[in-house]
């Protein structure tokens, strides 16, 4: 490796999806759990899978989860270190350790600041509440709710009265 591409900006791209994520002198991390950099949704991805960690000019993947990372298609024991274009596997997912340069339709991911907004807040939602299960709503929308079934159950009741009156 010559000296122009150690200097060269460290990237790991993300194959099937064609982008690329910059790397820094911080851990990088990929696993199923939202806080992870990469986010790869799969039941055989750990929710903390690997990192990629920074040592001088160089970087080294990691495995950290209970499943197999590999690295050239070799599973992960110890951290290895990257050269450019070395592979990354996590589950079906597959990433390339690059520095400079990037293919053509690639594009570069802004890593957002994890300060000042939720870190799950793409998994969240509100609790699913069944009527059939007892689960009561307030007291406003339960009034509405009875009152749009009434008016349900009449127009049910003149539909049927219609079909059997002009027969």
């Amino acid at each position: 490796m010559n000296e122009d591409t150690i200097n060269e900006a460290p990237y790991l791209v993300y194959e099937f999806e064609r982008r690329a994520y910059p790397l820094s002198d911080a851990a990088f991390t990929i696993g199923r759990d939202a806080s992870s950099h990469i986010v790869v949704r799969e039941p055989t991805v750990s929710r903390s899978h690997a990192e990629v960690r920074p040592d001088g000019d160089a970087y080294f993947v990691h495995a950290v989860g209970a499943t197999v990372t590999r690295h050239n298609g070799t599973p992960v024991t110890t951290p290895v270190k990257l050269t450019d274009g070395d592979r990354i596997e996590v589950g079906s997912a597959e990433f390339t350790f690059r520095r400079g340069r990037l293919p053509l339709g690639v594009s570069v991911v802004d890593i957002a600041s994890p300060i000042g907004h939720d870190p799950d807040v793409m998994t969240k939602r509100d609790t699913i509440k069944s009527p059939i299960l007892g689960a009561s709503k307030a007291g406003g929308e339960k009034e509405k709710s009875a009152a749009g079934t009434l008016v349900l159950v009449g127009l049910l009741v003149a539909a049927a009265a219609y079909y059997f009156f002009m027969r």
